[in-house]
């Protein structure tokens, strides 16, 4: 026995001990919220949460409630011979941005939220894709078949995805889906504290971004919308602990907060370099990839959410004149198919290496519309830790190169995570570090 070593005991051998007990909360329930408007197609959906009363909001829970259906654009319902279904995740992919305030301090301003709610289902292990992600109407697409709107030949050559969602949303059929909501207060365990108003906004994508079809005759209805928060009741012990720490210093919620930006790479450019993409504050983690700015933009035929390869050759990150990574990903996309350092880093760099955590995304579909890659920054390499890193600041530079020139222009959308902390004070104002 090594000198160091402590001895222990087994807990299969406490016999004289009994489970703790929770006193802090008395009691948790979801409450209903409706937007403060009416619903309509162009103007944004807005949620207001009072923070007056006694309870605490637990953030982790919030969801997403819709009713919806597809229609003509002059508001008769879809029939047989018509072929339109929405693209992939509607429940969050149907909005463009969505913004949170407290007490009037906006805390997120989510500028391409559906790339955001996208990228997060995407990378979503297979087991949460198949179930959970399903009520908000994730139907993963058939690798190489994203823009297929074709529903013949069932047994061969179709998008799985693209017909299940058909079937869902034929004949104007109610869709009803709810699901998590995709913002940065949501990805953190703490109750927000009572006295801070909440307040969501939402902004519509076009229809031509949220649906598939040959054809451009149709819109999709919002029938209703609601948000489910989960409201807590705190036991009055912790309530006046907490007001009296208030007194003394300020409440802390570290966030991890997301932001993904949009570059155009215009047609037939070959060797690309975007210099400024991040100044500031230097993200934790990037996520890359790369579709149509067509698609992008809206087109009926085209999915907007078909990250292609485009004959990517070379990709780092440049941080001064400090590689990253230090080798830099030299894919190739041909018959050769080598790119497993690419792939591997949706492992490595997502914190999902060594760790009982698929990615519902394999070797031979990486290639064909899942064209990823991860890029982890912290200088442990450890984004997905429960500690954090000091913040560093810096300018950060993209480097790309193709084997060919680019056959049209294209949107490279960089998912970017930081790690930051928003502070509230027992006036309840609220502050931030971004």
């Amino acid at each position: 026995m090594d000198s160091r070593a402590c001895p222990c005991v087994s807990s299969a051998y406490d016999l004289f001990i009994v489970n703790p007990i929770q006193l802090s909360t008395e009691e948790s329930s979801y409450t209903e919220i409706f937007p403060v408007a009416s619903l309509s197609d162009k103007t944004p959906i807005e949620f207001y949460v009072s923070g007056s009363g006694e309870h605490y909001l637990d953030l982790a829970h919030t969801l997403l409630h819709l009713q919806v259906k597809i229609k003509k654009k002059n508001g008769t319902a879809i029939g047989n011979p018509d072929q339109v279904a929405p693209i992939n995740y509607l429940l969050h992919t149907l909005f463009s941005e969505c913004s949170v305030t407290l007490n009037d301090q906006q805390v997120s301003s989510q500028a391409n939220y559906a790339c955001r709610c996208i990228f997060d289902a995407l990378l979503s292990p297979r087991a949460v894709q198949e179930s959970m992600l399903t009520s908000g109407l994730f139907y993963k697409n058939v690798a190489s078949k994203h823009d297929s709107v074709e529903l013949a030949n069932v047994g061969d050559n179709a998008n799985s995805g693209y017909q299940t969602r058909y079937n869902i949303c034929k004949d104007s059929k109610l869709m009803d889906m709810i699901g998590p909501w995709h913002f940065d207060l949501g990805n953190q365990s703490k109750c927000l504290i009572n006295s801070v108003n909440l307040r969501i906004k939402l902004e519509r994508n076009k229809d031509s971004f949220a649906l598939m079809s040959s054809t451009q005759d149709f819109k999709v209805v919002i029938q209703h919308a609601s948000l489910f928060i989960r409201k807590v009741k705190v036991a009055p012990s912790i309530v006046i602990a907490h007001e009296i720490a208030l007194s003394k210093g300020v409440i802390k919620m570290p966030i991890r907060r997301t932001e993904v930006k949009s570059f155009a790479l215009s047609s037939g450019m070959q060797s690309i370099i975007i210099p400024n993409a991040f100044i500031g504050q230097i993200p934790t983690r990037l996520i890359l990839g790369m579709v149509s700015n067509n698609a992008f933009n809206g087109d009926f035929s085209k999915i907007p959410f078909n990250f292609k390869h485009y004959d990517l050759s070379y990709l780092c990150i440049l941080d001064g004149n400090r590689m990253i990574p230090s080798k830099p990903f030299q894919p190739k996309f041909d018959n050769s198919n080598c790119y497993s350092r690419c792939y591997m880093s949706l492992f490595t760099d997502l914190g999902r290496y060594h760790k009982d955590q698929d990615l519902n995304i394999s070797y031979s579909e990486y290639k064909d519309g899942y064209t990823l890659f991860a890029i982890d920054l912290t200088p442990d390499l450890s984004a997905d830790g429960m500690h954090e890193s000091i913040l560093s600041n810096g300018n950060l530079t993209l480097d790309l190169k193709f084997g060919k020139a680019l056959p049209e222009t294209v949107n490279l959308m960089v998912y970017s995570e930081y790690r930051n902390i928003i502070e509230i004070d027992k006036n309840r104002s609220i502050f931030s570090d971004f």
